[in-house]
């Protein structure tokens, strides 16, 4: 049994100590910002006041948290819809392992899809790298965050996972509450999204039961989160271009914040989350892999199976592949107002991209074609080639 004080470095907030911290974030004025943003047509001091009285996570992700999404919904996504969530257990807790392509959204709307179907809320993984000012980890961990470390020396480093695992398993096991982790370190830049099986080893770390066994008890979900505009298109095209030329891409520190906006304010059309069946039965495949670190593949690949076929298709998708296979293989999922509005969307976010064009192009298009690929198992359409 662990006690919640073997985790303070990582832990989210709990109820008793949220009134101290929200009158530490009152005092930062950059948080009053972010209030003057959240709460546009309130004066500063009564938001300070409204605050206050806030004594509880929940109450601080309803007043605050979820207020905010519901206007950042509004603005920036024409339908957020959702399925799979009825084959669910609202009394259970999961561990919601998903594809990871926007910094915050991924889990926020993952949370309003759960608060709007009156299911409890999860706790969020989120990288160290992302919590640059002492502020924005104070409110990441009001929101049911825990941190996990990054950039650390080598023996640190499994320190921390070890750490990180015991925290996983405490919190579905024993607090009983549900966690969401990407499927792997950083969001998927090119539209391919797959699981890294060095996560699920170590999410393993703080079991003594066989993979198969461990993993059906923290009862495992893959989530399958589609949009139909990439939010960091341009961003993530960016940087693929420039990996491929250079051979490394250096990023800016504000670049995360960069993004963090960008995905929150960038319009996004639909989106779609898929809530795939527990991993239950097929998890039994692992039992007749003797070498485990095989195990640990294996179930990536199961997770990526169920993640790119709950995944759902938008127009764009359809239209990428088309144009970078030369083909009209999907012309009856698109018409020619949508292709026009897609090529133009592509054409437009391009322009100011300095470098070889047509690589630059293909490499925007596989953001959106890659997952009709992996969906359809079809080959795979080369979209870098050396620049």
């Amino acid at each position: 049994m662990y006690q919640e004080n073997s985790f303070d470095l990582i832990r989210p907030y709990n109820n008793n100590e949220v009134k101290g911290v929200i009158e530490h974030l009152l005092q930062e004025p950059h948080f009053q910002k972010v209030l003057s943003v959240v709460y546009p047509k309130r004066e500063l001091s009564e938001i300070m006041t409204h605050l206050r009285k806030i004594s509880t996570v929940k109450e601080f992700q309803k007043e605050v948290v979820y207020y905010y999404l519901r206007i950042i919904i509004d603005k920036t996504i024409n339908k957020l819809s959702f399925s799979g969530l009825d084959q669910l257990d609202p009394s259970k807790k999961y561990l919601f392992i998903s594809n990871h392509r926007d910094i915050i959204l991924d889990s926020a709307l993952l949370n309003v899809i759960l608060f709007e179907n009156k299911i409890k809320t999860t706790e969020i993984a989120i990288g160290s790298n992302l919590l640059i000012f002492p502020w924005i980890e104070m409110l990441v961990k009001l929101n049911k965050s825990f941190v996990v470390r990054r950039n650390l020396p080598v023996k640190e480093t499994l320190l921390a996972s070890k750490e990180l695992s015991a925290y996983i398993q405490y919190t579905l096991l024993e607090k009983k509450n549900s966690v969401w982790i990407a499927q792997k370190e950083g969001r998927t830049k090119d539209g391919d999204d797959g699981t890294h099986s060095g996560l699920l080893k170590m999410i393993h770390m703080s079991s003594n039961q066989s993979v198969a066994d461990y993993y059906k008890a923290l009862k495992m979900v893959p989530v399958s989160i589609s949009y139909e505009v990439e939010p960091c298109d341009k961003a993530k095209t960016t940087e693929l271009y420039t990996r491929l030329r250079d051979g490394s891409y250096v990023k800016d520190p504000k670049e995360d914040l960069l993004s963090m906006s960008g995905g929150l304010n960038n319009f996004k059309g639909r989106v779609h989350f898929h809530f795939g069946k527990v991993l239950n039965e097929e998890l039994n495949e692992l039992n007749d892999i003797h070498f485990k670190n095989d195990q640990y593949v294996k179930l990536a690949q199961i997770v990526d199976k169920s993640v790119h076929e709950g995944f759902k298709l938008f127009e764009g998708s359809y239209i990428a592949y088309d144009i970078l296979s030369k083909t009209t293989k999907f012309a009856d999922k698109y018409t020619k107002a949508e292709y026009q509005s897609f090529c133009k969307h592509v054409n437009e976010n391009i322009a100011d991209i300095e470098g070889d064009k047509d690589i630059i192009k293909r490499i925007f298009l596989g953001i959106y074609a890659n997952p009709l690929i992996n969906k359809f198992k079809l080959e795979k359409i080369p979209v870098e080639q050396e620049v």
